[in-house]
């Protein structure tokens, strides 16, 4: 058994026969990863919001903000090409070993559609020679305290570090640099995003997402 210790969280990844399992030793609670789980959002997938978004199938993709890749499994669910970007070292590891551990074949169909990548999304933007056609921001935005979120939302919001202005920076870059559709997805009450130039917001109960446009200010992308 291996472990990463997170001294200022009180979190730790352990290795086990079973696969990788995170500890909040603050809160005497456990999680692992299963992609097998997300076969009840996969089947309501066309009533998600990002269907009423992403009006055709085949896209190419660009998930910057993976977490537990779970809004990545809906959109390669809906026939699409995705690129997932995680930053996070504890948080790649639970899904590489999660992607080894699927049973199911429409989940394994669906994650077969989805390439994990380690590093940081706005390197990545900078680098990239591919073109995508949408690129998707979930910068984890805080929730009304009144609302419990599910145990992997705890550790996510726990583990991933989250700034407003780095986050508002971050789109303003790649507004400049690309030429792809971009959406955002934001709690429904927020205006943080609302100095850009939105072409539209599709409404939840709780959640928005915003749609703009990439101006393409630095340079072009070529498609391969």
């Amino acid at each position: 058994m291996s472990r990463l210790l997170y001294d200022s969280l009180k979190i730790t990844l352990h290795k086990t026969s079973d696969g990788y399992q995170i500890i909040d030793h603050e809160k005497n609670m456990k999680m692992t990863l299963s992609f097998d789980d997300y076969c009840k959002i996969i089947q309501d997938n066309r009533k998600h919001q990002l269907n009423k978004i992403i009006k055709a199938n085949n896209l190419d993709i660009l998930d910057c903000t993976g977490g537990f890749a779970k809004d990545a499994a809906i959109l390669a669910s809906l026939g699409n090409n995705i690129t997932l970007i995680e930053q996070n070292p504890m948080i790649m590891s639970l899904l590489i070993d999660a992607r080894g551990k699927i049973k199911n074949d429409e989940i394994r169909s669906v994650f077969n559609r989805i390439k994990i990548k380690f590093g940081n999304c706005i390197d990545f933007i900078r680098n990239t020679n591919k073109h995508f056609d949408y690129i998707y921001f979930d910068f984890m935005f805080n929730i009304n305290k009144s609302a419990l979120p599910s145990k992997n939302e705890q550790f996510l919001r726990k583990i991933v570090k989250n700034d407003r202005n780095v986050n508002i920076n971050i789109i303003q870059e790649t507004v400049q640099r690309v030429v792809s559709k971009i959406i955002i997805k934001d709690h429904i009450s927020s205006n943080d995003y609302d100095n850009f130039d939105i072409i539209n917001t599709y409404k939840g109960k709780t959640v928005k997402y915003h749609l703009l446009e990439g101006k393409n200010g630095y340079r072009k992308i070529s498609k391969k």
